[in-house]
């Protein structure tokens, strides 16, 4: 699985093919063919890990909002800190973890896998819009649900297009994400409240 999330991270999905996947593998073609119907089936599976490790990433986010919950009140953990945990967490993953790059690289080839990827965006919308809760109880729900929507997309889309920065370009792309946390970070407490 390694091995193809690798492929899949620096290559498009029309450029891999079974016997690379194979080969950077060290293992025969008929291995993959065991586990693996086609090219499309392993993408599959890199997709499927790469939403696990999505999931992960921002549970360990959303663990350390809940810990700091005293007595039923706000979480003690400042709100700035949490989204900018959330978003450097995402971040460090995309750059560590060849299945999200992948998945951000070729989702667009693969129609059927589309549906799954909007189902996880959903989740952690759905997630986000609760962790607002404990910071702005006061918002109304809509509106924390739109407000949550709106982040999750943003996040994802400025992450895909920051990976798809050239190298030479990569500390450019840094400092553009401290400039998405702050624009996130206004934008959620001008509308949720500060």
């Amino acid at each position: 699985m390694q091995a193809a999330a690798e492929l899949f991270a620096s290559q498009s999905f029309p450029e891999v093919t079974m016997d690379a996947i194979a080969q950077r593998a060290g293992t025969p073609i008929g291995s993959v063919y065991q586990y693996f119907e086609d090219k499309r089936a392993v993408f599959a599976a890199v997709m499927a890990r790469s939403n696990e490790r999505a999931r992960e990433a921002f549970e360990s986010v959303a663990h350390l909002a809940r810990a700091s919950i005293v007595g039923g009140k706000r979480p003690a953990l400042p709100f700035r800190a949490v989204l900018e945990a959330a978003i450097d967490g995402f971040a460090q993953l995309q750059e560590s973890d060849p299945a999200i790059r992948a998945a951000n690289r070729n989702l667009t080839f693969l129609g059927e896998l589309v549906a799954e990827d909007e189902a996880l965006q959903r989740e952690l919308s759905a997630h986000t819009s609760e962790l607002f809760a404990s910071y702005f109880p006061d918002a109304d729900a809509r509106t924390r649900k739109l407000v949550a929507t709106t982040v999750v997309q943003l996040v994802t889309t400025f992450l895909v297009l920051a990976d798809r920065l050239e190298e030479s370009r990569k500390s450019e792309g840094k400092k553009q994400l401290e400039e998405c946390k702050l624009i996130v970070r206004l934008y959620v407490e001008s509308r949720l409240g500060s």
